[in-house]
């Protein structure tokens, strides 16, 4: 890898870091989340500086270009975070029908009241 490139690299990869970091400290993105993009964007940096270990682990699965190798594992890392993303938005619907359902009773319960102290 050309010394050009590998700076640019790094540079992207510190930017991207502490954007991630912003983003946390102005509570934009939660702690849990960050993580996984902020271990991504230190390993894009290690890559830059020791890209031999690429090779080595690209060679060793049999992979021609270990260009393809980071294509593998950015599609892997972008299905697990959809995949993450996934789960919690059915969390989210799944709590949201809940309490939909609870303010319903309590509103019934609510127009039972009114209606039993009105009717007196």
């Amino acid at each position: 890898m050309i010394l050009p490139i590998k700076i640019a690299l790094v540079i992207l990869s510190v930017i991207f870091f502490l954007y991630i970091v912003r983003l946390v400290s102005n509570k934009k993105l939660l702690l849990s989340y960050s993580l996984l993009w902020l271990l991504l964007s230190v390993l894009i940096a290690i890559c830059a500086f020791f890209p031999d270990p690429l090779y080595y682990v690209a060679h060793l699965l049999g992979i021609e270009l270990p260009s393809n190798f980071v294509f593998i594992v950015a599609i892997l890392c972008l299905l697990a975070i959809a995949l993450s993303l996934s789960i919690v938005a059915s969390r989210q619907t799944a709590y949201s029908k809940t309490l939909i359902q609870e303010v319903a009773l309590l509103r019934k319960e609510l127009d039972e009241l009114n209606n039993k102290n009105g009717s007196k």
